[in-house]
Formats: C-alpha cells, sequence, structure tokens
C-alpha cells in the first residue's frame, strides 16, 4: 500500500492503475462507489493538474490480517498558489493477488467536496 503511494499518487502516475489495483475493483469513498474504469478515469483527468500529494501514515493505526489491511493516514495536497491542506483517510482495504480488489474509506474533509478535485468526476 505504501509502494502505491510513493509510486502512483505522490508520483501522479496513473500508468500504475494496474499494477496496483485488480480488474475486478471497487472503491467506496464517502459513501459513493467506483468501478476501476471510473477511479483510472478520474485519476488520469487529475494527475495532469498542478496538484500536489504528500502521504503520512498513522503507523499504530495499521491493522493487518491476511489479505486484508486497515489504516488511517492523511495525503496533503496542495497547489502552486495554494497553502498544503491534510485530508485524513481512514480505510478498509482488500487485496486480491497483491493488488487491491476493494477499498472501502471515509475522509476528511470529503475529497470530493474539494475544488482541487473538481476535474475528477468530468
Amino acid at each position: 500500500m505504501e509502494e502505491m503511494f510513493t509510486r502512483m499518487v505522490e508520483a501522479k502516475d496513473a500508468s500504475l492503475v494496474d499494477t496496483y489495483y485488480d480488474p475486478a475493483f471497487v472503491l467506496t469513498t464517502n459513501g459513493q462507489t467506483q468501478d476501476l474504469a471510473e477511479f483510472r478515469a478520474g485519476h488520469e483527468r487529475v494527475y495532469p493538474t498542478a496538484i500536489t500529494y504528500r502521504v503520512e501514515y498513522d503507523e499504530d493505526a495499521w491493522v493487518e490480517a491476511g489479505d486484508r489491511l486497515a489504516g488511517r493516514l492523511w495525503i496533503t495536497i496542495g497547489g502552486p498558489d495554494e497553502p498544503a491542506r491534510p485530508i485524513e483517510v481512514v480505510f478498509v482495504a482488500i487485496f486480491r493477488e497483491d493488488r487491491l480488489l476493494r477499498l472501502n474509506e471515509l475522509t476528511w474533509p470529503d475529497w470530493s467536496s474539494l475544488a482541487d478535485f473538481e476535474t475528477y468526476g468530468s
């Protein structure tokens, strides 16, 4: 999971979606659900923007059991003319063959309501 955040999210490299996500991947985030195609398209629209990402982990809040991982982290986002803003993420992930199959998360604030992600769902 940490490798994915470093190589894909922080590096803003949507070409790695298939490396880290199962073809049957489903994301449920703040009550909204996306399949892999929607997830990929959103990242392909957002990653080329000026937004930056930095991920910090709450190592004391991570629990692993077989193919499941639960945890807490912060993704700090920023832009060229904006102050950095942390988004707290609490998640439960299920893996299949070392790729994310299901990801259920709650974020605060809700990332999808932020102006930085207006193009995500376009």
